[in-house]
């Protein structure tokens, strides 16, 4: 009755190897996932999308408990997808394909540029999980300058 697919929760190789932060969301904890996108995400308002991403993260947030430092991570999350969708928007504009069919070493070196954007954002917003407290995660972005803030903007 039950497979192996019916209880995964993680595809580390999706979420490591995967180049799209959005992707990189989508294969992690992907059982809690399933759950935020049917009865959470789709209730949001269609129209803005930055909105419904914040109202999904902020119910993950509590979903995962009462701790600052995550709900400022959760909530910094709708900043990297909508700037991954227009950096990807501004690509398709200027190239006139999707990044994913860009050939050459451009489209070799921006699908670089973007996983690895991708794995650093992870990493700066993974500290709001290890230190849990607002005050101490806010220290620590400080401490970097807000770099990862400033990058999306």
């Amino acid at each position: 009755q039950w497979d192996f697919e019916s209880i995964r929760t993680v595809d580390p190789w999706g979420t490591e190897v995967g180049r799209r932060f959005r992707g990189g969301l989508r294969r992690w904890n992907m059982t809690v996932q399933w759950w935020l996108a049917a009865y959470v995400h789709r209730r949001g308002p269609r129209n803005h999308p930055m909105l419904r991403n914040a109202w999904t993260m902020l119910a993950s947030a509590y979903w995962h408990g009462l701790h600052g430092g995550q709900y400022l991570s959760f909530l910094t999350v709708p900043l990297w997808l909508a700037a991954e969708a227009a950096a990807e928007g501004a690509l398709l504009g200027y190239f006139g394909v999707p990044l994913e069919n860009l050939g050459g070493w451009k489209g070799s070196a921006l699908r670089g540029a973007q996983w690895f954007l991708k794995m650093r954002a992870f990493e700066y917003l993974s500290m709001g999980f290890v230190l849990r407290e607002a005050a101490a995660t806010l220290r620590f972005w400080a401490s970097v300058h807000f770099c990862l803030h400033l990058v999306p903007l």
